[in-house]
């Protein structure tokens, strides 16, 4: 059966507006700003379906793309988003121009889309987008758990510390170690109940334990992304780098590190085991 051609639409998405191109003819886009708001998102998806076999083309912006690739996918359009260093330097390659403006970007992935093919997202479950919210807010407990301990650590070499001051850091620091419990307890519940089975294979291995599973099932959603295991470490940022060219540049092998920081981290003592 033969497909049909489908129509590439790129969006460029920020806080506020949603920069969108509309194919007119060969490489000739029509651009069209739509807010980043309910009103703004239901407007363009409006648009979209008016177009034979839609597929819309964004960079992943964290919450921001979040309501209209939400949308698009509620809507049964199919959106691709794009990891921006898989984007970045096609973008870069075809604009060949000093000046960046949101129009730009949004033909260059729309074009990204007519040239590669890209693969299409699929919204994460409700359990997953719970998952991932818990996730987020748990980054954010620790992150403000050391500033307060630093700032707890700082005072300890002031001439004449407060004694309130001293007291609402503590009752902060308090605070804060009681909501990282309680979220870590509510998201190791909802991975268990979510995963399942992926999460007692990866527990059987030797050296993985019930923080580093979580982490890795989480951050992959539960390996239901990859192919095969190159794809996975890849993705994780553990795959080795070749750079080689010609006769003269024979650079020594490394880990890529292109993946989550954090959870390289927590791998490293399963390398140990």
């Amino acid at each position: 059966m033969e497909t049909l051609a489908r129509t590439f639409i790129g969006i460029d998405v920020s806080k506020d507006d949603l920069a969108t191109a509309f194919p007119l003819a060969s490489e000739q886009w029509e651009v069209e700003k739509f807010g980043n708001n309910d009103a703004g998102i239901a407007a363009l998806v409006q648009k979209a379906k008016s177009l034979p076999e839609p597929h819309v083309v964004l960079e992943a912006t964290g919450n921001y793309s979040m309501k209209v690739v939400f949308a698009l996918c509620e809507s049964q359009v199919p959106v691709s988003v794009l990891n921006p260093k898989q984007s970045n330097g096609f973008i870069k390659g075809v604009l060949l121009s000093t000046t960046k403006t949101d129009a730009k970007d949004a033909c260059a992935l729309a074009l990204y889309g007519q040239f590669n093919k890209p693969k299409t997202y699929r919204m994460p479950s409700d359990k997953m987008l719970e998952i991932n919210q818990l996730r987020m807010y748990l980054k954010q407990l620790k992150k403000q758990q050391v500033i307060i301990s630093n700032q707890l650590h700082a005072l300890e070499f002031h001439v004449k510390p407060l004694a309130y001051v001293q007291e609402s850091l503590m009752e902060s620091l308090a605070l804060c170690k009681r909501q990282i419990q309680d979220t870590e307890k509510r998201l190791l519940s909802i991975s268990e109940d979510c995963f399942d089975q992926a999460y007692a294979l990866a527990t059987s291995v030797v050296g993985v334990g019930p923080a580093i599973a979580q982490a890795l099932l989480i951050a992959t959603n539960g390996f239901r992304e990859f192919d095969n295991p190159k794809q996975l470490a890849k993705f994780v940022g553990v795959c080795s780098t070749q750079c080689e060219s010609g006769s003269s540049i024979k650079k020594r092998g490394s880990i890529s590190k292109t993946g989550d920081p954090n959870l390289r981290a927590l791998l490293y003592p399963v390398k140990a085991a």
